[in-house]
């Protein structure tokens, strides 16, 4: 089993999220680690102020959608979310899987 893999979202991407190409980026990065062997992908979302509805559906709404609830589960730890950011994902998963991870 390979050590986690880290995403610190704030030091690439700054403290406010938005942008679907971007989210879609981080996206794309999380399933190649994923399928080259990457066990755990952690999010680290320490210093992020907000993150708009598109951003936390095109990054974390689409995995639960396409990979289910288990995958998402099983593969992703969301580390250091602050109340808001931690509303705004589950806001946008229940928006598009129609539950909650």
């Amino acid at each position: 089993m390979s050590e986690p893999d880290t995403i610190y979202l704030s030091h690439e991407l700054g403290t406010d999220l938005s942008s679907r190409a971007r989210a879609a980026s981080i996206r794309v990065r999380v399933l190649k680690s994923i399928d080259s062997g990457q066990t755990i992908i952690t999010i680290d979302l320490s210093g992020i102020r907000s993150l708009s509805e598109s951003f936390a559906d095109e990054l974390f709404a689409v995995l639960a959608k396409t990979k289910g609830d288990a995958w998402f589960r099983e593969h992703l730890r969301l580390n250091n979310a602050s109340n808001d950011v931690r509303y705004s994902i589950l806001e946008a998963i229940d928006s598009r899987v129609g539950h909650g991870v």
